[in-house]
């Protein structure tokens, strides 16, 4: 009798969260769509009946959630959502904290600083500030960022838990006919090390076309790994990466040395306040 109950439970208990996982899937169709999809593609994309996703898209409408272009019938994201996103953006605490710090490391550098965290298997850029350059390069707020061709995502992969380094590793695929997966985790992991080593990722130009970076980790009072700040700078600006100091007396050549202490810095500002 009880295991009859516990499974009866159990079916009732899963089946609302089923549904619930299909409305979330028709409201995340539209994510990087601004110009809106129509009821048939949505349905189409994925695997559902044309009848229940436009009932979801109406019931969305009516909460503001999504909205219906007129002239083409389409839908795409609504206010609502605007507003819940911009809140939770207002209440997450690295971007808040970080703020202040990244907009006086822009003026100190002269270069663009975005703060990004890892979004499932991506990087998702939470903040930025732009400084006053005529050619400024850098992704978009709400841009997720691929793992393994920027340095914020390298950074990810290099400084987070064991655990979860592996299982991001399993989600990256090498280009076919380029080389294979396993070449390219062999070839991976010695990077990450020596990321690792180095306190630092840089990245030229292998994700987007004459957009260099140099990403650092952010962690919490904890030592937990909780973001990445990153400078972008346009290839024409982006410094040599070493520079031997006259004065130096023998001791290494600095590195990127009109961003990288300044950024460096920065985020251990920044990790001192986050709890």
């Amino acid at each position: 009798m009880f295991n009859y109950l516990e499974r009866n439970m159990s079916e009732k208990l899963a089946a609302p969260a089923t549904s619930l996982v299909k409305a979330l899937d028709v409201l995340l169709a539209l994510e990087q769509s601004p110009e809106g999809r129509g009821v048939t593609d949505i349905a189409r994309s994925l695997g559902l009946p044309k009848s229940a996703v436009h009932r979801l898209l109406v019931t969305f409408q009516a909460c503001g959630f999504v909205q219906q272009q007129a002239e083409t019938s389409r839908y795409s994201l609504g206010p609502v959502l605007a507003r819940l996103g911009l809140r939770a953006a207002d209440l997450f605490t690295p971007r808040r904290v970080a703020r202040p710090h990244m907009e006086a490391l822009a003026q100190e550098v002269g270069e663009t600083i975005f703060l990004g965290v890892l979004c499932e298997e991506s990087v998702l850029v939470v903040e930025k500030v732009e400084h006053n350059q005529v050619l400024r390069i850098s992704p978009e707020l709400g841009t997720t960022l691929p793992l393994r061709q920027t340095a914020l995502g390298q950074v990810w992969l290099a400084f987070c838990p064991v655990a979860q380094r592996e299982a991001l590793l399993a989600t990256l695929v090498a280009p076919e006919s380029v080389i294979p997966t396993e070449r390219l985790l062999a070839g991976l992991r010695p990077e990450l090390s020596t990321i690792a080593q180095q306190g630092f990722a840089v990245s030229f130009e292998t994700w987007m076309p004459d957009l260099c970076c140099l990403a650092v980790p952010v962690w919490n009072r904890r030592h937990a790994l909780v973001a990445a700040l990153a400078v972008a700078v346009p290839r024409s600006r982006m410094p040599q990466p070493q520079r031997h100091d006259p004065f130096a007396h023998g001791a290494p050549a600095l590195q990127y040395p009109t961003l990288l202490p300044a950024l460096l810095r920065t985020a251990a500002h920044i990790s001192a306040t986050i709890p």
